[in-house]
C-alpha cells in the first residue's frame, strides 16, 4: 500500500510537467524568450533558396559558407519564435483548465491503476507465504474485477462533477441562472457528503472497496472549498438582479426560490427582499435631475425637458406597476389553486416525473431536476454513472414549515403598504420635476401621457384611480402656480411700466410722446419676400396689428403698458382652451376644478390692477405731476375701462368685472387734475403784461392773447389722443373749455382798450352758444363784465 501515498497532490497536478503541456526541454525554443540577434549586413543581404530549411545540418555545412548557415539559424529561430506566439495566444485560461482536468482525470486512473498494482502486489504476497488453493475458473465470471473497476468509475464520476461545478456554475451565474446555479450547488453538496462520509445507509461506502477518498485524494476537499465559495455570490448576485424591474416574473419567481433554498429564507422575507431591492431601484430613479440643473432641484429658472421628465416618470410607474404586477402573481394565492412560488414549490417535492409536472401548468423557466440540469452539463455516460439518490436528487423543503407559508392578509397588506410608500415618494419627486416645467402645456402633455401608460398597466382599479389622483393633484398644483407666477409677473410689469411713464422726469421725443404725431407717423410697408406665394404672412398680420393700433391711438408706450396685462389674459385663455379640448369624464372635472381654483386669483388681480391705479392716480394729483405724466395715465385708464379685453379674458368672478367701473371715478379725478394744471398753465403763459397792452392797436376780432391760449387748449386736449367713445371725449373738451373761459372772465381779461376787451367777450359768447348753450354760469359772467364795461365807457363819455 506504499504506493498510494505516490498520488499526486493537486499542486502537482498543476504543474507544467503533468497537465500535458510541453515542456522548454522537448522543443528548443519554447521556454524562455529567445536572445536577440544582431544582424549583420552580408547576413541580411544573403540570398539563399527556399528550399534551404529544409536540409540537415551536414547538407548546410557543404553547400553554403558560414555566414549563411547563420542566416538560415536566424530564419528557425525567427519561425520558432513566431509559433511560439501563436501557441500562447491560442492556449487561452479556459483550454490550460480543462488541460488540468483532463490530466486530472488521467492521474486518478493512474492512481487507480497503481491501486489495483498494490492489491496485485500484496495478493501475490500472501499467496506466496501460504499457499491457497487453486481459484476455480468460475470466480472470474463473478465479476469481482469489474465490481472494483465499476467501483472507481463511479468514484470518478463524483469527483467529476465536483471539478466540473466551478466552471458550470460561473457559466449559470454569467447567464443569471440562479435557480439552475442554486440546484447545481446543493447537488455538489450531496456529492461532497457522499464522497467524504463512510455511512453505512449509503448506497457507496468506499472503504468497503478499499478506497479511503480523503486519505487518496485530497483534491475532493480542495474543490469543495471552491465550490462552497459559489454560495455567497449566488446569493448576492441573485439579490441584486431583483432591482431590474424588467425581469419577468418566471425569472424573479425563480431568484426568489433561490433564496429560499440557498439562505433558508421564508417566504415573507423574500417578499421583504424583493420589496427592498425594487425600492432601492426606485431610489435610483428618482435621483435623477438633468445635467443642466446644476443644484440638484427643479426650479422655475431652470426649465427641463418635458420630454425627459415624462420618460423618467413612466420609468418610475412602470417599476411601481411591473412590481405590483409580479408580486401579485407569485404570492397571491388564487381561488382555485394556491400561489406559483409555492406550487413551485411543491412540484420539488413530488414524485412525479417531469411530463406529469405539466399538467401543473407551470412555465417552463421552473420546471427544473436533477437530470435535465446535468444533461445539458455534463455527458450521459458520466451521468449515468452517478448513483440513484445523487440522479434522482430533489432540495428538501418542509410545506408544512411556517417559511414556506403566507398569509393572504400579510401579503395584501404588505403590497398596499409598499404601493403606497413609492407613489408618496413618487409624488414628491414629481413635484420637484414639475417644478422645471414652464408651461401648461407641457403639464397637461405629461398628464395625458402618464395617465396612457398606466391604464395599460398592470395596476387594478383602484390603484390606478389613486394613481391618476396623485397624478391630478401634481397636475393642478404646478397647473396653478404657473398661472399664479404669470398673474404676479403681469401685475408687477404693469406697476413698473405705469410708474416710470407717468412719473418719470426724463422723457425723449418720439413719435407716440405726441398721440397726433403718432396717429399721422407712416409705418413702414413690410417687403414681401419673392419665395413667398400668400400675402397672408407673419410681417403683414403684424403690419395689420399695427395699424390698428395706430387708428385707436395705441402707441408703444401706452401699449407697453397695458399688452403686459392683455397678453397674460390671452395666454391663460389659451391654456384654458387647450385644457378643454378633447376633455370629457373625468378630465373636463378636473378642468372645472382648475377653473374654480384660478377666479379668485384672477379677481384677486382686477382688484389690485384697480387699487393700484387710484393709488397711482392719488399720487399723480397730491405730486402735482405735470400734464403729460397725468394724461399718459388718463389714456391708460380710459383704455382699460372701454377698449381692451383685459377684464374679459382674465377670466375672473362677475362681481369683479362690475367693480371695474370704478375705473371711471377714477379717471374724472385724473381728469380734474389735469384740466386745473392746464388752465393755471396758460393762464400764466397768457397773462397780460402793461407794456405789451399799450403798444396794442384795437383791431377787427379777438385779441391775440386769447387766441393764443384757445389754441393752446387745443394742443393740450390732444393730449388725450384719439377718443374710445367720442360722446365722453366731447365732454371733457367742453368741461375744459367752460372752465378755461370762466377763469379768463374772471381773471385774465385786461384791456386798457375797452372795445378790445367787448370784442374778446363778443368772440367767448358766440364761442359758449356753440359749444355751450347750457353754460348758464358763463353766459352771466359775460352779461356782467359787458354792462361793466358799458359803465365804464359811459362814464369816459360823460
Amino acid at each position: 500500500m506504499s504506493s498510494l501515498s505516490s498520488v499526486p497532490s493537486a499542486r502537482s497536478l498543476l504543474s507544467p510537467k503533468s497537465n500535458g503541456h510541453i515542456t522548454s526541454d522537448r522543443l528548443p525554443g519554447f521556454g524562455s524568450s529567445p536572445t536577440p540577434v544582431t544582424y549583420q549586413p552580408s547576413l541580411a543581404s544573403a540570398k539563399l533558396p527556399d528550399d534551404s530549411l529544409s536540409l540537415r545540418s551536414d547538407e548546410l555545412f557543404t553547400k553554403y559558407t558560414v555566414t549563411e548557415v547563420k542566416v538560415v539559424q536566424q530564419r528557425l529561430r525567427a519561425d520558432a519564435n513566431a509559433k511560439q506566439e501563436e501557441l500562447r495566444m491560442m492556449v487561452g485560461e479556459r483550454y490550460r483548465d480543462l488541460l488540468q482536468a483532463s490530466s486530472s482525470i488521467i492521474s486518478i486512473a493512474s492512481s487507480s491503476q497503481r491501486v489495483v498494482d498494490a492489491l496485485k502486489e500484496s495478493k501475490d504476497s500472501i499467496s506466496s507465504q501460504h499457499p491457497l488453493p487453486v481459484t476455480p475458473k468460475t470466480a472470474a465470471i463473478d465479476g469481482i474485477g469489474d465490481g472494483h473497476l465499476y467501483t472507481l468509475q463511479v468514484l470518478s464520476a463524483h469527483i467529476k462533477l465536483l471539478l466540473d461545478a466551478p466552471e458550470h456554475l460561473w457559466r449559470l451565474i454569467e447567464r443569471k441562472k440562479y435557480f439552475q446555479a442554486a440546484w447545481l450547488f446543493l447537488l455538489a453538496r450531496v456529492v461532497h457528503r457522499a464522497l467524504v462520509r463512510n455511512d453505512e445507509n449509503d448506497e457507496q461506502i468506499w472503504v468497503s472497496e478499499g478506497v479511503d477518498v480523503l486519505a487518496e485524494f485530497p483534491l475532493v476537499q480542495r474543490q469543495w472549498d471552491v465550490v462552497s465559495q459559489f454560495r455567497s455570490q449566488i446569493i448576492h448576485k441573485s439579490t441584486l438582479s431583483l432591482r431590474e424591474s424588467s425581469l419577468s416574473t418566471e425569472d424573479t419567481c425563480a431568484t426568489l426560490i433561490t433564496l429560499h433554498l440557498l439562505d433558508s429564507r421564508p417566504l415573507n422575507e423574500t417578499l421583504v427582499t424583493l420589496f427592498l431591492q425594487r425600492s432601492k431601484t426606485l431610489q435610483s430613479l428618482l435621483s435623477w435631475n438633468q445635467s443642466s440643473n446644476a443644484n440638484g432641484h427643479a426650479s422655475d429658472r431652470s426649465p427641463l425637458s418635458v420630454r425627459e421628465v415624462t420618460r423618467v416618470m413612466k420609468d418610475v410607474l412602470n417599476t411601481i406597476s411591473e412590481t405590483v404586477s409580479t408580486t401579485r402573481t407569485i404570492f397571491q394565492n388564487g381561488s382555485s389553486h394556491p400561489s406559483l412560488i409555492l406550487r413551485v414549490l411543491e412540484s420539488l417535492q413530488s414524485e412525479y416525473s417531469e411530463s406529469d409536472a405539466q399538467s401543473t401548468e407551470l412555465p417552463d423557466e421552473l420546471l427544473l431536476s436533477t437530470k435535465s440540469l446535468l444533461t445539458q452539463l455534463t455527458s450521459s455516460a458520466n451521468f449515468q454513472l452517478l448513483p440513484r439518490n445523487v440522479r434522482s436528487y430533489k432540495p428538501y423543503i418542509d410545506l408544512t414549515s411556517s417559511s414556506t407559508s403566507l398569509s393572504s392578509s400579510e401579503f395584501s397588506q404588505s403590497l398596499q403598504d409598499w404601493f403606497h410608500n413609492s407613489c408618496k415618494q413618487w409624488q414628491d419627486t414629481s413635484e420637484k420635476w414639475l417644478a422645471g416645467l414652464q408651461s401648461v402645456k407641457d403639464i397637461w402633455s405629461l398628464r395625458t401621457s402618464l395617465r396612457r401608460c398606466t391604464i395599460g398597466s398592470g395596476f387594478e382599479e383602484t390603484e390606478k384611480d389613486h394613481v391618476h389622483y396623485n397624478l391630478d393633484l401634481l397636475c393642478h398644483k404646478r397647473i396653478t402656480a404657473i398661472w399664479r407666477r404669470t398673474l404676479c409677473d403681469a401685475e408687477n410689469k404693469f406697476k413698473e411700466g405705469l410708474r416710470e411713464n407717468v412719473f418719470s422726469l426724463e422723457r425723449q421725443w418720439h413719435p407716440d410722446t405726441s398721440p397726433v404725431d403718432f396717429l399721422f407717423h407712416p409705418l413702414s410697408i413690410p417687403a414681401l419676400s419673392q419665395t413667398v406665394k400668400s400675402f397672408v404672412d407673419t410681417p403683414f398680420q403684424r403690419y395689420q396689428l399695427s395699424l390698428k393700433k395706430q387708428l385707436v391711438s395705441r402707441s408703444a408706450r401706452l401699449d407697453s403698458v397695458i399688452s403686459t396685462l392683455e397678453q397674460c389674459a390671452r395666454a391663460i385663455q389659451l391654456d384654458f382652451v387647450q385644457l378643454k379640448t378633447n376633455s370629457e369624464g373625468k378630465t373636463m372635472q378636473v378642468v372645472q376644478q382648475l377653473k374654480k381654483t384660478y377666479e379668485p386669483v384672477a379677481t384677486e388681480l382686477s382688484i389690485k390692477i384697480v387699487s393700484f391705479i387710484d393709488e397711482a392716480a392719488s399720487e399723480a394729483v397730491d405730486s402735482h405731476s405735470d400734464t403729460n405724466g397725468l394724461a399718459f395715465l388718463s389714456r391708460v385708464v380710459t383704455d382699460l375701462a372701454h377698449s381692451s379685453l383685459f377684464v374679459q379674458n382674465i377670466g375672473c368672478r362677475p362681481e369683479s368685472v362690475q367693480g371695474w367701473h370704478k375705473m371711471l371715478d377714477i379717471n374724472e379725478k385724473i381728469i380734474s387734475k389735469w384740466r386745473k394744471l392746464i388752465i393755471d398753465s396758460i393762464l400764466r403763459k397768457c397773462r397780460p403784461v402793461s407794456h405789451i397792452l399799450a403798444s396794442q392797436t384795437p383791431g377787427p376780432g379777438p385779441s391775440p392773447r386769447l387766441f393764443h391760449a384757445l389754441l393752446s387748449l387745443c394742443d393740450y386736449i390732444s393730449q388725450l389722443g384719439a377718443p374710445h367713445q367720442l360722446e365722453r371725449q366731447y365732454v371733457v373738451a367742453q368741461d375744459l373749455l367752460r372752465s378755461f373761459m370762466n377763469l379768463w372772465i374772471r381773471d385774465n381779461l385786461e384791456h386798457e382798450d375797452v372795445e378790445q376787451t367787448q370784442q374778446d367777450l363778443a368772440f367767448l359768447r358766440a364761442l359758449s352758444h356753440v359749444y355751450g348753450q347750457s353754460w348758464p354760469e358763463t353766459s352771466t359772467l359775460i352779461d356782467d363784465k359787458l354792462k361793466a364795461l358799458v359803465r365804464i365807457d359811459t362814464s369816459f363819455s360823460s
